[in-house]
């Protein structure tokens, strides 16, 4: 008798269940909304940012590159028209490339780390930077 009361009663509230799903679909199905509280959203793609219309090409020194000496050579690449600055901890350059762009300067290296920021700068003011991180150490490796 036990057993018959628990099958019927969840055999219930299986029905229940679902006629109350049914009923509840009905009344969002047949749900009319007025037009004053429907909002229009328009969603624009984002616009891609430009492709800078400089490059910067840096062939020496390789990053992260430990030298024995305490000047080196920094050479590359770049629109002919640009202006490029070499800055370290200690050091500061300007220089204008050749007429087909290829530059070259020495700098002089503190002791341990040095980071040196290679900027490119276009006559519109666009610039690019690249950034070398070197060492300078005198022992033996």
């Amino acid at each position: 008798m036990k057993k018959e009361r628990t099958v019927l009663s969840l055999i219930a509230i299986t029905i229940g269940l679902l006629f109350a799903g049914i009923a509840f679909y009905i009344y969002q199905y047949t749900k009319i909304l007025p037009l004053a509280k429907t909002k229009t959203v328009s969603i624009s793609a984002p616009t891609p940012t430009p492709k800078p219309s400089i490059f910067l090409l840096v062939n020496e020194p390789s990053d992260e590159k430990i030298f024995n000496k305490k000047i080196v050579t920094v050479s590359g690449k770049t629109e002919d028209n640009a202006t490029i600055v070499i800055m370290t901890k200690s050091d500061f350059d300007v220089l204008k490339p050749s007429s087909v762009g290829n530059f070259s300067t020495t700098i002089n290296l503190n002791d341990g780390i040095n980071i040196i920021r290679i900027t490119a700068i276009a006559p519109n003011g666009e610039e690019q930077t690249i950034e070398r991180t070197v060492g300078f150490t005198t022992e033996d490796f």
